[in-house]
């Protein structure tokens, strides 16, 4: 058992028990069933009346995945602490960055989002582009305020921004 420490396990059990309360399945966008069961393991075969449009989607706040991203790391963390060369943290922290700094509606607020939960460190080139991309939500919100994806840029940049503040130097 790679997870040797009691301290390990009681942080995934604990996290366990967590996330399987229905409290939580609104913050990975499933509140409304009664088991989180019936959506992950629903399948068109078993239920030909399902598709991926027949059931109404709840939107994921981005304060939820700031929420689940703070929630998996402290499980990574524990993890981590129990395996000396584990590099998962520097692997994830790789693909948010680079999500985060693509052109991408969907994924770069969240990618924004989970660099700033779980980034360790940031350079001032990193902030400099952060601000771009603020800057340039800030431009598309002015052509048209319907512009959802702008604002939801804005705000996965002012969560970013907070979270990444207090790791630049004085």
């Amino acid at each position: 058992n790679i997870y040797s420490t009691e301290e390990t396990k009681q942080v995934l059990r604990l996290s366990l028990t967590e996330f399987s309360l229905p409290k939580f399945y609104l913050l990975f966008g499933i509140s409304k069933v009664k088991s989180a069961a019936v959506i992950a393991f629903r399948s068109s075969y078993r239920d030909r009346s399902f598709s991926p449009g027949s059931y109404e989607r709840e939107t994921f706040a981005l304060t939820s995945l700031e929420t689940v991203t703070e929630a998996l790391l402290e499980i990574m963390e524990a993890c981590m602490r129990d395996i000396p060369t584990c590099k998962w943290l520097d692997q994830w922290t790789e693909l948010a960055q680079k999500f985060a700094f693509q052109y991408n509606p969907s994924l770069q607020p969240r990618a924004l989002v989970v660099f700033g939960c779980i980034s360790k460190r940031v350079s001032h080139g990193q902030i400099k582009q952060i601000i771009r991309i603020l800057s340039k939500g800030l431009e598309s919100c002015l052509k048209g305020p319907d512009n959802y994806n702008s604002q939801v840029l804005i705000e996965a940049t002012v969560i970013a921004l907070t979270k990444l503040q207090p790791l630049l130097n004085k």
